[in-house]
């Protein structure tokens, strides 16, 4: 399960333990942002993409000063990369026979 942030991710641990489920046994989890204190801190750890905050942040006050002294053309789709931080809350899914 991919989910949006590991806010997210936190309740989806305690949907899925509520159901009787494991992590990552039963599901892998994976979070986006890498909230350190929270995603270190779920059992298992939760393995999540991190999000490089003053990269955007440089980026977007850039592209602003651009836009608002008319030399930047609006850019409908920026891609910044993740790194992956790899936890222990993904697995490989189980072979079926």
């Amino acid at each position: 399960m991919f989910c949006f942030n590991d806010r997210i991710a936190s309740g989806a641990y305690q949907a899925i333990r509520a159901r009787g489920l494991t992590i990552p046994g039963d599901i892998s989890i994976v979070g986006f942002d890498d909230q350190e204190a929270l995603a270190e801190g779920m059992d298992p750890p939760l393995t999540t993409m991190a999000l490089r905050d003053e990269a955007m942040g440089r980026w977007a006050v850039l592209r602003l000063l651009d836009l608002l002294d008319g030399t930047g053309d609006p850019e409908p789709v920026h891609r910044a990369p993740c790194r992956p931080v790899l936890r222990a809350s993904h697995e490989p899914p189980p072979s079926t026979p």
